[in-house]
């Protein structure tokens, strides 16, 4: 069993998926809201840089 393996994903799945993302952050967030206010531009500047190379991905192509 492969843990990196290519897989065609149905677009339910991905909806799904989204959707657990979206309420285990929800969850998270909840609980960790006085850490993450206490940090807040750190955690900004860090998701800003993550997103640089995607980014530029996204865009040469």
């Amino acid at each position: 069993m492969g843990l990196l393996k290519t897989k065609v994903w149905t677009w339910y799945d991905i909806g799904l998926l989204k959707w657990c993302v979206l309420l285990f952050g929800m969850v998270a967030g909840a609980l960790l809201h006085e850490y993450v206010r206490q940090y807040i531009w750190l955690i900004l500047a860090v998701a800003v840089l993550l997103a640089v190379r995607p980014t530029l991905a996204y865009f040469r192509h």
